[in-house]
């Protein structure tokens, strides 16, 4: 794989994982810095895993059923 195929990759699984139904919190631990820097339009900007994570789960609390839309980007390949 070349290294643009191979950042795709990674890129794709971070969303699959984080934005994806059902999300998995370990996405977090296996991707993201440990400084990582969250900025979601409709909050205060969240730095660091555990941060990220507690948002994150409170946000899928309120919002058990969000899907993400992803795979229509990747397959475009606008991404």
């Amino acid at each position: 794989m070349s290294r643009e195929q191979d950042n795709k990759a990674i890129v794709g699984r971070w969303f699959e994982g984080f934005w994806g139904n059902p999300w998995n919190p370990g996405i977090i631990d296996e991707l993201a810095a440990p400084d990582i820097l969250l900025q979601y339009s409709l909050h205060a900007p969240r730095r660091g895993r555990e941060d990220v994570r507690n948002f994150m789960e409170g946000f899928r609390a309120a919002f058990p059923d969000l899907r993400s839309h992803f795979e229509a980007h990747r397959t475009r390949g606008s991404y």
